[in-house]
């Protein structure tokens, strides 16, 4: 079974996508660099917000996977 995305995992036949993507899983699928990222998600009000894990500031950002693959389809 192939997929289209670089990301996705195949279990039994079964095709599944990530939930959510760092930072740098973000800039591969778009071929941005981090900066690239940063500016897009800064100026463009429609880039989709970056989610914290926690409350800290350690805590990990992430994307949502498919807020991340419709912009993809509809900006690139």
């Amino acid at each position: 079974m192939a997929t289209d995305n670089m990301f996705d995992l195949v279990l039994d036949n079964c095709i599944l996508k990530p939930l959510r993507l760092k930072k740098k899983e973000v800039c591969l699928l778009l071929g941005f660099s981090e900066s690239e990222l940063r500016k897009t998600s800064s100026a463009n009000d429609k880039f989709p917000k970056a989610l914290k894990a926690g409350q800290t500031r350690q805590s990990g950002v992430y994307y949502d996977f498919n807020e991340i693959m419709l912009w993809k389809e509809t900006h690139l």
